[in-house]
C-alpha cells in the first residue's frame, strides 16, 4: 500500500516538473522571432561632435535649413561687403556684422554704425555713381581676411571740402585700398580699412603746398572749395 502511495507522489511529481518546464521555455523568444531595435540616426556638427538624433522621418531640406553661416567659405562675407559698395544696395547691411562690430581707420578704432556706413556708401555713390571696386588679391589666415583692392569711378559731385568742383568735362578716380576683415560666427566682426585718399584728393582738383608756401601764398583760397560740406568720415 505504501510502494502504491509513493509511485503515485513520484508520478504527480514528475508531471510538475515538466509542466514547469514547458512554461520556461515557452517564456524565452526564440532567436528568429527578435526584432532588433533600430538604432538612431545621429549628426554631427563642423567639429566632428555629436549634435543631437535624427528621426528617419526627417527630410533633407531641414538637415539643409540647420547650416549656419559657418558654413560658407570664410571671405563670403568680406566679398558681400565689397558688393554692396559697387551695388549701392544697402539691405545686407543689417546681416553682415555680429555686435559690437568695430573699425580702425585713420589709426582709430571705434564702434562702426552700420547707419553710418550706410550714409557714407551713399555720399560716395553720389560722388560717383560707377564707384566700382575690383578684388586683386585675397589671403586667407585662420579668421583674418585681407583683400587688395583696386577702384575706380567718375567724378561727378564733389566728395571731399578743399577740392575742386567737377569739371564739365568728366575725368574718372582711380586708387587703391587694402582691407582686412576678422570674421567670427560667418559674419564681420572687425574691419582694418586703408585707402588712398591723398591721390584721390589731388585727382579731385585739391592742391598739395608746403607749410612754407601756404604761408607765402597772399592769394586766399577758393570759396567753393572750403565751403563745400564734408561728407560723413568713411568708416
Amino acid at each position: 500500500m505504501k510502494l502504491a502511495n509513493l509511485t503515485r507522489a513520484t508520478l504527480a511529481l514528475a508531471i510538475l516538473w515538466q509542466s514547469f518546464a514547458v512554461a520556461q521555455d515557452g517564456a524565452q523568444p526564440s532567436s528568429g522571432s527578435v526584432s532588433q531595435p533600430k538604432p538612431a540616426q545621429t549628426t554631427t556638427g563642423s567639429s566632428g561632435q555629436i549634435t543631437g538624433t535624427t528621426p528617419d522621418s526627417q527630410s533633407a531640406s531641414s538637415l539643409s535649413e540647420s547650416r549656419s553661416a559657418e558654413s560658407q567659405p570664410i571671405d563670403a562675407m568680406p566679398k558681400k561687403y565689397i558688393e554692396m559698395w559697387n551695388s549701392g544696395d544697402l539691405h545686407a547691411v543689417t546681416t553682415m556684422f555680429t555686435h559690437p562690430v568695430f573699425i580702425t581707420f585713420h589709426g582709430q578704432r571705434r564702434l562702426l554704425d552700420t547707419g553710418n556706413l550706410a550714409k557714407v556708401i551713399m555720399s560716395w555713390r553720389k560722388s560717383m555713381p560707377d564707384l566700382n571696386f575690383i578684388i586683386e588679391d585675397t589671403i586667407v589666415q585662420g579668421d583674418r581676411v585681407a583683400m587688395r583692392l583696386t577702384f575706380s569711378g567718375s567724378y561727378k559731385e564733389r566728395l571731399f571740402a578743399d577740392t575742386a568742383a567737377p569739371a564739365a568735362n568728366l575725368r574718372t578716380i582711380h586708387a587703391a585700398e587694402m582691407l582686412m576683415f576678422q570674421i567670427r560666427d560667418g559674419k564681420i566682426s572687425e574691419i582694418w580699412d586703408d585707402y588712398d585718399e591723398l591721390v584721390m584728393r589731388l585727382q579731385m582738383g585739391a592742391v598739395w603746398r608746403s607749410n612754407d608756401e601756404l604761408a607765402a601764398c597772399p592769394c586766399k583760397p577758393d570759396a567753393d572749395s572750403t565751403q563745400a560740406p564734408s561728407p560723413p568720415s568713411r568708416p
